[in-house]
């Protein structure tokens, strides 16, 4: 193989040169980011993306935090459905100008919707939810009767 791409092997030439290398880091970012973002076909075409989530439990609530870049409090809702609490909205393309050419466009717009199933069916005034600087926070207060079964376990060591 060094015959056929004897540049490569030599060491004289400039990393960002390297094929392999220049390859290798554009796979590695296509792939980086597909898993940061999840992108489906909106109804209306465009590209769209479900929130990327972060989401915690203590023993009285369920949090989570959704990334909203670019959304506005306005465009985004949160709904109770019996165990599954629901995030919606849309992300609105700004306003195109017509003497522009563009030569790359990553943004995304478009329709967003990600169901969170939770293991009780928790009251309505029991959710708190909150917009701060592109973040959705939400919090889910457990029913009293979830967070009173809920019980550490003592673990024991295996030498016993």
């Amino acid at each position: 193989m060094r015959s056929f791409i004897p540049s490569i092997w030599s060491g004289d030439y400039p990393s960002v040169a390297d094929p392999l290398s220049s390859f290798r880091r554009d796979m590695q970012e296509m792939f980086g980011s597909l898993e940061r973002r999840l992108p489906y076909l909106s109804g209306d075409g465009a590209m769209a993306t479900f929130p990327i989530m972060d989401m915690s439990e203590t023993k009285d609530a369920v949090e989570l935090s959704a990334e909203l870049p670019g959304v506005s409090d306005k465009d985004v809702s949160v709904t109770l459905d019996r165990d599954r609490l629901i995030i919606s909205g849309e992300k609105k393309k700004e306003i195109e100008r017509k003497d522009q050419n563009w030569h790359y466009l990553e943004r995304n717009f478009g329709s967003f919707h990600r169901t969170i199933p939770l293991n009780f069916e928790p009251d309505a005034n029991a959710v708190d939810a909150r917009f701060e600087k592109g973040v959705l926070h939400v919090t889910v207060k457990k029913p009293a009767e979830i967070a009173a079964k809920a019980k550490t376990i003592p673990v024991r060591s295996g030498a016993n």
